[in-house]
Protein backbone atom coordinates (compact mmCIF):
# COMPACT_ATOMS: atom_id res chain seq x y z
CA UNK A 1 0.00 0.00 0.00
CA UNK A 2 3.01 2.41 0.21
CA UNK A 3 3.20 4.46 -2.50
CA UNK A 4 7.46 5.61 -1.29
CA UNK A 5 9.49 4.59 1.04
CA UNK A 6 12.80 6.22 2.57
CA UNK A 7 15.40 3.88 3.77
CA UNK A 8 19.02 4.13 5.24
CA UNK A 9 21.65 1.34 4.05
CA UNK A 10 20.39 -0.77 6.45
CA UNK A 11 17.32 -2.28 3.72
CA UNK A 12 19.87 -2.61 0.90
CA UNK A 13 20.25 -6.20 2.26
CA UNK A 14 16.76 -6.92 3.29
CA UNK A 15 13.66 -6.22 0.90
CA UNK A 16 13.16 -9.36 -1.00
CA UNK A 17 10.11 -8.55 -2.17
CA UNK A 18 8.31 -8.03 -5.80
CA UNK A 19 7.09 -4.47 -5.10
CA UNK A 20 9.64 -2.40 -5.46
CA UNK A 21 9.71 -1.05 -8.75
CA UNK A 22 12.18 1.40 -8.62
CA UNK A 23 15.24 2.07 -6.28
CA UNK A 24 16.16 6.25 -5.66
CA UNK A 25 19.90 6.29 -4.73
CA UNK A 26 20.56 10.12 -3.24
CA UNK A 27 24.18 10.67 -3.52
CA UNK A 28 27.09 8.37 -4.72
CA UNK A 29 26.86 5.59 -2.61
CA UNK A 30 30.81 5.54 -3.10
CA UNK A 31 30.60 1.76 -3.90
CA UNK A 32 30.23 -0.36 -7.11
CA UNK A 33 28.90 -3.56 -4.79
CA UNK A 34 26.33 -1.54 -2.50
CA UNK A 35 24.89 0.40 -5.83
CA UNK A 36 24.27 -2.91 -7.00
CA UNK A 37 22.96 -3.93 -4.22
CA UNK A 38 20.68 -1.95 -3.61
CA UNK A 39 19.31 -1.01 -7.24
CA UNK A 40 18.75 -4.78 -7.30
CA UNK A 41 16.22 -4.79 -4.81
CA UNK A 42 13.77 -3.32 -7.19
CA UNK A 43 11.81 -5.97 -9.80
CA UNK A 44 12.29 -8.87 -7.83
CA UNK A 45 9.60 -10.59 -9.76
CA UNK A 46 9.83 -13.29 -12.61
CA UNK A 47 10.79 -11.69 -15.48
CA UNK A 48 10.79 -7.85 -13.94
CA UNK A 49 14.12 -5.74 -14.43
CA UNK A 50 15.59 -3.89 -11.29
CA UNK A 51 15.25 -0.24 -12.28
CA UNK A 52 17.85 2.82 -10.39
CA UNK A 53 17.89 6.64 -10.43
CA UNK A 54 21.06 7.88 -9.37
CA UNK A 55 20.15 11.60 -8.02
CA UNK A 56 23.57 13.52 -7.32
CA UNK A 57 23.90 15.87 -4.73
CA UNK A 58 26.61 18.18 -5.98
CA UNK A 59 28.45 18.65 -8.78
CA UNK A 60 31.39 17.11 -7.14
CA UNK A 61 29.21 13.90 -6.53
CA UNK A 62 27.91 13.93 -10.58
CA UNK A 63 31.71 13.14 -11.06
CA UNK A 64 31.77 10.09 -8.74
CA UNK A 65 27.57 8.96 -9.85
CA UNK A 66 29.06 9.59 -13.56
CA UNK A 67 32.47 6.88 -12.71
CA UNK A 68 30.25 4.40 -10.29
CA UNK A 69 28.08 3.47 -13.99
CA UNK A 70 30.75 3.70 -15.96
CA UNK A 71 31.96 1.08 -13.95
CA UNK A 72 28.94 -0.93 -13.71
CA UNK A 73 28.92 -0.64 -17.58
CA UNK A 74 32.19 -2.04 -17.63
CA UNK A 75 31.05 -5.02 -15.18
CA UNK A 76 33.24 -4.44 -12.58
CA UNK A 77 32.78 -5.23 -8.91
CA UNK A 78 34.45 -3.91 -5.57
CA UNK A 79 37.45 -6.51 -5.14
CA UNK A 80 36.27 -8.32 -1.77
CA UNK A 81 39.37 -8.62 1.04
CA UNK A 82 39.31 -11.38 3.87
CA UNK A 83 41.71 -10.81 6.34
CA UNK A 84 44.18 -12.95 6.53
CA UNK A 85 44.72 -14.93 10.54
CA UNK A 86 42.79 -11.85 12.03
CA UNK A 87 44.05 -12.52 15.73
CA UNK A 88 41.29 -11.07 17.38
CA UNK A 89 38.57 -12.83 16.22
CA UNK A 90 40.89 -15.88 16.35
CA UNK A 91 41.19 -15.04 20.45
CA UNK A 92 37.33 -14.77 20.72
CA UNK A 93 36.54 -17.44 19.07
CA UNK A 94 39.14 -19.76 21.12
CA UNK A 95 36.70 -18.30 24.35
CA UNK A 96 33.66 -19.14 22.79
CA UNK A 97 34.89 -22.87 21.95
CA UNK A 98 36.36 -23.38 25.31
CA UNK A 99 33.47 -21.88 27.38
CA UNK A 100 30.93 -24.45 26.30
CA UNK A 101 33.56 -27.14 26.38
CA UNK A 102 36.96 -28.72 27.77
CA UNK A 103 39.47 -28.91 24.39
CA UNK A 104 42.91 -30.49 23.20
CA UNK A 105 44.68 -28.26 21.97
CA UNK A 106 46.08 -29.56 19.37
CA UNK A 107 42.31 -30.60 18.34
CA UNK A 108 41.17 -27.31 18.54
CA UNK A 109 43.59 -25.95 16.56
CA UNK A 110 43.45 -28.63 13.87
CA UNK A 111 39.66 -27.70 13.82
CA UNK A 112 39.95 -23.72 13.75
CA UNK A 113 42.27 -24.06 10.94
CA UNK A 114 39.73 -25.92 8.35
CA UNK A 115 38.27 -21.98 8.34
CA UNK A 116 39.97 -20.46 5.24
CA UNK A 117 41.56 -17.14 7.10
CA UNK A 118 43.38 -19.47 9.38
CA UNK A 119 44.60 -22.07 6.69
CA UNK A 120 47.98 -20.46 6.97
CA UNK A 121 48.16 -20.08 10.60
CA UNK A 122 50.61 -22.22 12.97
CA UNK A 123 51.02 -24.09 15.85
CA UNK A 124 53.07 -21.41 17.54
CA UNK A 125 50.96 -18.23 16.66
CA UNK A 126 48.18 -20.11 18.37
CA UNK A 127 50.03 -21.00 21.23
CA UNK A 128 50.75 -17.66 21.46
CA UNK A 129 47.56 -16.16 21.47
CA UNK A 130 46.21 -19.06 23.68
CA UNK A 131 48.81 -18.11 26.32
CA UNK A 132 47.35 -14.28 26.27
CA UNK A 133 43.94 -15.92 27.00
CA UNK A 134 45.38 -17.78 29.66
CA UNK A 135 47.66 -14.81 31.40
CA UNK A 136 45.61 -12.04 30.26
CA UNK A 137 47.66 -8.13 30.14
CA UNK A 138 48.68 -5.80 32.68
CA UNK A 139 46.67 -2.64 33.80
CA UNK A 140 47.06 0.05 36.26
CA UNK A 141 44.34 -2.01 38.27
CA UNK A 142 46.61 -5.12 37.90
CA UNK A 143 45.88 -8.00 35.23
CA UNK A 144 42.48 -8.84 33.43
CA UNK A 145 41.46 -10.49 30.52
CA UNK A 146 42.45 -14.07 31.78
CA UNK A 147 39.43 -16.25 30.21
CA UNK A 148 41.43 -19.69 29.77
CA UNK A 149 42.80 -22.41 32.19
CA UNK A 150 46.27 -24.03 30.19
CA UNK A 151 47.43 -26.90 31.12
CA UNK A 152 50.57 -26.76 29.43
CA UNK A 153 51.92 -30.57 30.74
CA UNK A 154 48.06 -32.14 29.43
CA UNK A 155 47.85 -29.70 27.08
CA UNK A 156 44.17 -28.95 27.87
CA UNK A 157 41.88 -25.81 27.83
CA UNK A 158 39.65 -25.07 30.26
CA UNK A 159 37.23 -22.10 30.88
CA UNK A 160 37.60 -19.71 33.82
CA UNK A 161 34.28 -18.11 35.67
CA UNK A 162 33.21 -15.06 33.34
CA UNK A 163 34.56 -16.97 30.01
CA UNK A 164 31.40 -17.56 28.84
CA UNK A 165 29.65 -14.25 29.56
CA UNK A 166 32.69 -12.45 27.74
CA UNK A 167 31.98 -14.73 25.09
CA UNK A 168 28.07 -14.42 24.66
CA UNK A 169 28.36 -10.42 25.26
CA UNK A 170 31.67 -9.03 23.30
CA UNK A 171 30.78 -11.08 19.71
CA UNK A 172 31.97 -9.50 16.88
CA UNK A 173 34.22 -6.92 16.17
CA UNK A 174 32.90 -4.02 15.93
CA UNK A 175 34.10 -1.29 18.04
CA UNK A 176 31.98 -0.25 20.78
CA UNK A 177 30.17 3.52 20.43
CA UNK A 178 30.41 6.01 23.21
CA UNK A 179 26.74 6.08 23.61
CA UNK A 180 24.73 7.30 27.13
CA UNK A 181 22.74 5.38 28.46
CA UNK A 182 19.45 7.20 28.99
CA UNK A 183 17.75 6.29 32.88
CA UNK A 184 14.19 7.23 33.10
CA UNK A 185 13.45 8.49 36.75
CA UNK A 186 12.61 7.37 39.85
CA UNK A 187 11.97 3.85 38.34
CA UNK A 188 15.76 3.62 37.13
CA UNK A 189 14.88 1.51 34.51
CA UNK A 190 16.89 1.97 30.86
CA UNK A 191 14.91 3.12 28.16
CA UNK A 192 17.80 3.27 25.07
CA UNK A 193 21.10 5.10 24.65
CA UNK A 194 22.07 8.54 22.89
CA UNK A 195 25.07 9.57 21.15
CA UNK A 196 27.96 11.00 22.85
CA UNK A 197 27.52 14.38 21.30
CA UNK A 198 24.48 14.69 21.52
CA UNK A 199 24.49 13.96 25.45
CA UNK A 200 27.27 16.63 25.77
CA UNK A 201 24.96 19.40 24.20
CA UNK A 202 22.17 19.04 26.11
CA UNK A 203 20.59 20.64 28.81
CA UNK A 204 18.72 19.86 31.73
CA UNK A 205 15.64 21.05 30.72
CA UNK A 206 15.47 19.69 27.17
CA UNK A 207 12.98 17.13 25.80
CA UNK A 208 13.67 14.85 23.22
CA UNK A 209 11.74 11.74 21.61
CA UNK A 210 13.57 8.09 21.95
CA UNK A 211 10.82 5.91 20.33
CA UNK A 212 7.46 7.10 20.78
CA UNK A 213 7.79 8.89 24.08
CA UNK A 214 9.08 12.44 24.80
CA UNK A 215 11.33 12.41 27.76
CA UNK A 216 13.33 15.51 29.67
CA UNK A 217 16.31 15.88 30.37
CA UNK A 218 16.88 15.55 34.22
CA UNK A 219 20.70 15.65 34.59
CA UNK A 220 23.60 14.80 32.36
CA UNK A 221 26.27 12.50 34.15
CA UNK A 222 28.96 10.46 32.86
CA UNK A 223 27.95 8.11 30.51
CA UNK A 224 24.22 8.67 31.96
CA UNK A 225 21.39 10.95 30.91
CA UNK A 226 18.79 10.79 33.90
CA UNK A 227 14.87 11.85 32.30
CA UNK A 228 11.94 12.29 33.20
CA UNK A 229 8.24 11.45 31.39
CA UNK A 230 7.88 14.83 29.48
CA UNK A 231 4.43 14.15 29.64
CA UNK A 232 3.96 14.70 25.70
CA UNK A 233 5.87 17.98 25.39
CA UNK A 234 7.20 19.22 21.80
CA UNK A 235 10.47 17.22 21.72
CA UNK A 236 13.68 17.70 19.59
CA UNK A 237 14.95 14.53 17.73
CA UNK A 238 17.96 13.17 18.83
CA UNK A 239 21.26 12.69 16.48
CA UNK A 240 23.38 10.01 16.32
CA UNK A 241 26.88 10.20 14.19
CA UNK A 242 28.65 7.86 12.21
CA UNK A 243 31.93 7.23 10.07
CA UNK A 244 30.62 7.59 6.70
CA UNK A 245 31.90 5.22 4.11
CA UNK A 246 34.57 6.29 1.90
CA UNK A 247 34.91 5.60 -2.05
CA UNK A 248 36.21 2.01 -3.12
CA UNK A 249 39.49 1.88 -4.64
CA UNK A 250 37.82 0.39 -7.72
CA UNK A 251 35.42 3.46 -7.58
CA UNK A 252 38.35 6.24 -7.19
CA UNK A 253 40.18 4.13 -10.27
CA UNK A 254 36.74 5.02 -12.24
CA UNK A 255 36.86 8.64 -10.84
CA UNK A 256 40.31 8.71 -11.95
CA UNK A 257 39.51 7.10 -15.65
CA UNK A 258 36.71 9.82 -16.46
CA UNK A 259 39.16 12.97 -15.31
CA UNK A 260 42.26 11.78 -17.48
CA UNK A 261 40.12 11.04 -20.36
CA UNK A 262 37.99 14.70 -19.81
CA UNK A 263 41.72 15.86 -18.99
CA UNK A 264 42.80 15.02 -22.87
CA UNK A 265 39.42 16.22 -24.61
CA UNK A 266 38.79 19.23 -22.92
CA UNK A 267 41.86 20.27 -25.05
CA UNK A 268 40.38 20.28 -27.87
CA UNK A 269 37.02 21.79 -26.61
CA UNK A 270 34.46 21.69 -24.28
CA UNK A 271 31.82 20.38 -26.68
CA UNK A 272 33.78 17.63 -27.30
CA UNK A 273 33.85 16.61 -23.39
CA UNK A 274 30.39 16.91 -23.19
CA UNK A 275 30.05 14.70 -26.53
CA UNK A 276 32.01 12.17 -24.87
CA UNK A 277 30.19 11.85 -21.48
CA UNK A 278 27.07 11.95 -23.74
CA UNK A 279 27.77 9.30 -25.85
CA UNK A 280 30.25 7.15 -23.91
CA UNK A 281 28.79 7.33 -21.17
CA UNK A 282 25.14 8.20 -21.60
CA UNK A 283 24.55 11.09 -19.77
CA UNK A 284 21.27 12.83 -20.20
CA UNK A 285 22.00 16.46 -22.06
CA UNK A 286 21.80 18.50 -18.93
CA UNK A 287 23.86 16.07 -16.91
CA UNK A 288 26.64 16.08 -19.44
CA UNK A 289 26.77 19.89 -20.04
CA UNK A 290 26.72 20.39 -16.18
CA UNK A 291 29.98 17.82 -15.71
CA UNK A 292 31.68 19.46 -18.69
CA UNK A 293 31.75 22.81 -17.63
CA UNK A 294 32.52 21.72 -13.91
CA UNK A 295 35.34 19.91 -14.75
CA UNK A 296 37.11 22.73 -17.72
CA UNK A 297 36.88 25.25 -14.52
CA UNK A 298 38.57 22.69 -12.82
CA UNK A 299 41.06 22.29 -15.66
CA UNK A 300 40.99 26.38 -15.90
CA UNK A 301 42.08 26.64 -11.90
CA UNK A 302 44.63 24.27 -11.58
CA UNK A 303 46.04 23.76 -14.94
CA UNK A 304 45.61 19.97 -15.12
CA UNK A 305 42.75 17.46 -13.46
CA UNK A 306 43.90 15.26 -10.87
CA UNK A 307 43.77 11.72 -10.95
CA UNK A 308 45.73 8.87 -9.62
CA UNK A 309 48.82 9.42 -12.07
CA UNK A 310 48.71 13.08 -11.82
CA UNK A 311 47.99 14.87 -8.06
CA UNK A 312 47.54 18.62 -7.69
CA UNK A 313 48.35 20.61 -4.97
CA UNK A 314 46.86 23.75 -4.34
CA UNK A 315 47.97 26.74 -2.34
CA UNK A 316 45.51 29.79 -1.46
CA UNK A 317 44.67 32.81 0.56
CA UNK A 318 41.32 32.96 2.25
CA UNK A 319 39.64 36.52 2.90
CA UNK A 320 41.31 37.20 6.09
CA UNK A 321 45.17 35.83 4.46
CA UNK A 322 45.03 32.70 5.96
CA UNK A 323 47.04 30.31 4.07
CA UNK A 324 45.36 26.86 2.50
CA UNK A 325 47.08 23.74 0.86
CA UNK A 326 44.37 21.24 -0.29
CA UNK A 327 45.92 18.17 -1.81
CA UNK A 328 43.58 16.89 -4.98
CA UNK A 329 44.34 13.01 -4.59
CA UNK A 330 41.23 10.67 -6.14
CA UNK A 331 42.26 7.47 -3.75
CA UNK A 332 39.50 7.47 -1.49
CA UNK A 333 39.43 8.35 2.34
CA UNK A 334 40.99 4.75 3.00
CA UNK A 335 44.23 5.90 1.57
CA UNK A 336 43.98 10.06 2.22
CA UNK A 337 42.49 9.73 5.79
CA UNK A 338 45.81 7.46 6.71
CA UNK A 339 47.94 9.83 4.87
CA UNK A 340 46.40 13.52 5.90
CA UNK A 341 47.26 11.78 9.40
CA UNK A 342 50.69 11.27 8.36
CA UNK A 343 51.14 14.59 6.71
CA UNK A 344 49.30 16.24 9.63
CA UNK A 345 51.84 14.70 12.50
CA UNK A 346 54.93 15.04 10.34
CA UNK A 347 53.97 19.28 9.66
CA UNK A 348 52.92 19.25 13.58
CA UNK A 349 56.85 18.16 14.22
CA UNK A 350 58.50 20.05 11.90
CA UNK A 351 57.02 23.47 12.59
CA UNK A 352 56.03 22.90 16.48
CA UNK A 353 52.41 23.85 16.69
CA UNK A 354 49.49 21.63 16.65
CA UNK A 355 47.65 21.47 12.73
Amino acid sequence: ELKALVATSSLELGIDIGDVDLVCQLGSPRSINAFLQRVGRAGHAIGAIPKGRLFPLALDDLLKCTALLAAVDRQELDRIRVPDKPLDALAQHIVAEVACQDWQLAALYECLRHAQPYRALTLQEFEQVVQMLADGYATRRGRRGAYLHYDAVNRMLRARRGARLAAVTNAGVIPDQFDYEVVLQPEGHKVGTLNEDFAFESLPGDVFQLGNMSYRIAKVETGKVLVEDARGQAPTLPFWLGESLGRTDEVSEAVSRVCETADQLLGESVPACERWLREALHLPAAAAQQLALYLASAKRALGVLPSRRQLVIERFFDEVGDAHLVIHSPFGSRINRAWGLALRKRMCRKFNFEL
